[in-house]
């Protein structure tokens, strides 16, 4: 077995208090809709419950981020949370059945709790800040709120090779911003903007515009320009599909294409996203399964990253 590599326990070898735990988290992951399914029929059966409390931690810490509009208290909610999950690797009692599974994986699967804070950093931030001043600023922001949860399931796979962490932060960052270009007048609705405001003097944009919804030229020109970005992202992300294989390969080819497939509705659309996201229509989900398994078959790239991993 590879050093990179580390066994992964089940969770038959879980007690009674953790097997209902993680039953709660399956039960609170299915009860909240998401961009992309939790706990994927791909994954492994023994890896399903594991990624519900994963899921389960950081959901409630992001709904703690929304509370009474944001502000001090729901900074300090986010506090107390982030306490809570540290006591409880450190093995003392907590009780949040949340905060109790999500801690027994983490010791269990050797996961980052730097992941998990640097998640709970991206919560605090939103809480705070709705404007970005630059694309670096951003990409910083996306560090945080994206790129700890390729790490995290990478983690439950086993993976521990840091060279293949690059490839997972640019598929996680990518699909970050072309979910932001998409959900552009949803964001605007709450007073957020993640366009770049340089980039927005750049093209002749204001932010009255934005939160306005007034379209025009200028406005799909910065964002033919953003997703762009995301979609270069993206493309570099191909790496990791070449590094791994079995449902770990599959899983990451199909959320690399989902992601190329949004950047392709939004050029489909003009770039016009002040009406709503373009929306994926079932040929294009079907496209995205088809070039997911022909990745799967190929490993995207010729020039894949070696050793491979297993699932």
């Amino acid at each position: 077995m590879s050093a990179a590599v580390q066994p992964a326990l089940t969770c038959a070898a879980a007690g009674a208090g953790d097997r209902e735990d993680l039953a709660a988290c399956a039960t609170l992951a299915r009860a909240h809709y998401e961009n992309f399914a939790i706990g994927s029929l791909l994954l492994p059966r023994r890896l399903r419950l594991p990624l519900a409390a994963v899921y389960a931690v950081v959901r409630i810490a992001d709904d703690l981020a929304d509370e009474g509009a944001g502000g001090p208290a729901a900074s300090a909610a986010i506090d107390a949370w982030e306490r809570g999950l540290e006591r409880a690797v450190a093995g003392e009692a907590v009780e949040h059945f949340a905060l109790r599974a999500c801690a027994a994986v983490i010791r269990q699967h050797a996961l980052p709790l730097e992941a998990f804070r640097a998640l709970f950093r991206a919560f605090r931030r939103d809480t705070v800040q709705s404007r970005y001043a630059s694309y670096e600023e951003l990409l910083g922001y996306c560090r945080d709120s994206a790129d700890p949860v390729g790490r995290l399931v990478l983690g439950l796979f086993g993976v521990r090779d840091a060279r293949l962490f690059a490839a997972s932060d640019a598929i996680c960052s990518g699909l970050q911003l072309v979910n932001h270009w998409q959900d552009v007048a949803a964001d605007a609705r709450r007073g957020r903007i993640y366009l770049p405001l340089e980039d927005l003097a750049r093209f002749g944009v204001s932010a009255e515009d934005v939160l306005e919804g007034r379209d025009g030229p200028a406005l799909r020109a910065l964002l033919r320009f953003e997703t762009a970005r995301a979609r270069e992202l993206l493309e570099r992300g191909a790496e990791l599909v070449g590094a791994t294989h079995g449902r770990l390969r599959l899983e990451i080819a199909l959320f690399r294409r989902g992601g190329l497939a949004a950047c392709d509705a939004l050029e489909r659309a003009g770039y016009a996203v002040l009406g709503g996201p373009p929306r994926l229509a079932p040929a294009d989900r079907a496209r995205i399964l088809f070039r997911g398994l022909l990745d799967f078959a190929t490993g995207a790239r010729r020039d894949a990253l070696v050793p491979r991993v297993a699932a």
